[in-house]
């Protein structure tokens, strides 16, 4: 018996070595900021913009509803990156592959379908707020919406094809985090000024505490604004510090949060009933807010980048382009190849969904509610355990869980019957 205990015990001991060890510093990756700056930038910026909407659609409840997905948004956060080292013998290296090891290839196709919604549904919608906003901002004739929306489909794939990790491409998320907060300020500055000037444009707009038929669309337009699980396992592994992930994902998440909510509670006092997404058609048309567009065109080319880098990555993996299988030469061929193709179908999906709001609501509720907040739960009760786990912790899940799913469902319903009325208007 007692041989058996201490066998038992140096196996734990063996593990938890072993778990260390993959977490040990890892001196070529980069440091704690940059994958600050990185989540920042992945996570802040478009869904700034839509925030004032998302209180329109909700309510004053909707600040509620931004700060308990925050807390949710941390919480997930931390069991997934736990999900990777699981096994304590080696490091998963997506969120695809915990969705394999969790439940095979069921779990693997479910990851693979909400993970590629966001990575390339992230960037579409960053080419579409891209283009119409330049459009808007250049007011020519000689170059109409559709190909200003190609022209940022080029810009961005110039850094795409030429940086090949996340670590590259992580000295673009600082100016992309710096850009959010220009875009922040002049949001503030145009709020408070309309409702200094009393506009009369917004003299019969009404506020709400809380619309109950629209919370669920309200939750997936929200949860859009802390999207940033698809990169994370990337962004995890280009860090020189792993063990300081827990710190730099939840001082991120609450740096966006500041900025969400200093963006929302002005916006949505200012035009409240009559909040637009993006935010930017409400403002003031003057030098500051043509800064502000410049800013978050800026911002989002610098970003749509980071997402598509992950979804290249995963993909490379899989079909083999590697320098050991190709080549220094035909790898670089390859890859190139690759996300020169990726980039023309996110453009070429870009010129067909012009309609910001609701495709921001379509894909929150699609992927953002299962990634960040359902499946990442699920997949550390089927690896690690539940029984370990406090009751009230337990609970905590169990909430998370079902806001997920409701919100995944109707949220998506509700949007799409918005892109159909959209649609229909046009024509």
């Amino acid at each position: 018996m007692e041989k058996h205990e201490v066998t038992y015990a140096s196996s734990v001991t063996s593990d938890k070595e072993s778990i260390v060890d993959l977490m040990a510093e890892r001196p070529e990756q980069g440091s704690n900021f940059l994958a600050y700056a990185n989540v920042v930038c992945v996570v802040a910026g478009t869904g700034t913009l839509g925030l004032p909407y998302a209180l329109r659609l909700g309510g004053w409840i909707g600040v509620g509803i931004l700060l308990l997905s925050l807390l949710m948004s941390i919480y997930t956060a931390i069991l997934l990156m736990k999900c990777l080292y699981y096994n304590g013998k080696y490091r998963l290296s997506s969120y695809q592959e915990i969705g394999r090891h969790a439940y095979g290839l069921p779990g693997l196709i479910a990851v693979w379908f909400f993970h590629t919604s966001i990575v390339l549904g992230a960037p579409i919608m960053y080419l579409i707020l891209a283009g119409t906003e330049i459009n808007s901002l250049v007011n020519t004739s000689a170059i109409n919406e559709k190909a200003w929306i190609w022209i940022c489909a080029a810009i961005v794939a110039v850094p795409f094809v030429a940086m090949k990790t996340l670590k590259e491409v992580a000295v673009m998320s600082v100016f992309g985090a710096l850009a959010t907060v220009v875009l922040v300020v002049v949001a503030v500055r145009g709020s408070v000024i309309d409702m200094q000037n009393n506009n009369p444009k917004y003299a019969e707009i009404t506020h709400s505490n809380v619309i109950l038929a629209n919370l669920p669309t309200t939750i997936a337009s929200i949860s859009i604004c802390f999207g940033g699980n698809v990169v994370y396992m990337h962004v995890e592994e280009a860090m020189r510090y792993p063990k300081s992930w827990n710190r730099v994902v939840a001082a991120a998440l609450a740096t966006c949060s500041v900025l969400y909510i200093a963006t929302a509670v002005p916006g949505y006092l200012a035009y409240g009933s009559m909040a637009y997404s993006p935010i930017l058609q409400n403002l003031p048309d003057d030098a500051f807010t043509k800064t502000g567009t410049i800013f978050i065109i800026i911002h989002v080319i610098l970003a749509a980048p980071i997402l598509l880098t992950s979804f290249a990555l995963e993909f490379e993996r899989l079909v083999d382009v590697t320098v050991a299988r190709r080549g220094k030469v035909m790898e670089r061929v390859y890859r190139s190849i690759i996300r020169l193709v990726v980039v023309g179908v996110c453009g070429g999906i870009a010129c067909t969904v012009p309609f910001f709001g609701d495709f921001l609501s379509l894909l929150g509720a699609l992927g953002n509610c299962s990634l960040i907040f359902v499946l990442p739960i699920i997949f550390y009760f089927k690896l690690i355990g539940w029984r370990q786990m406090k009751f009230y912790e337990l609970g905590w899940c169990a909430l998370i869980v079902i806001i997920g799913v409701i919100s995944a469902v109707i949220g998506s319903i509700d949007a799409i019957k918005a892109l159909r009325t959209s649609f229909l208007n046009q024509k």
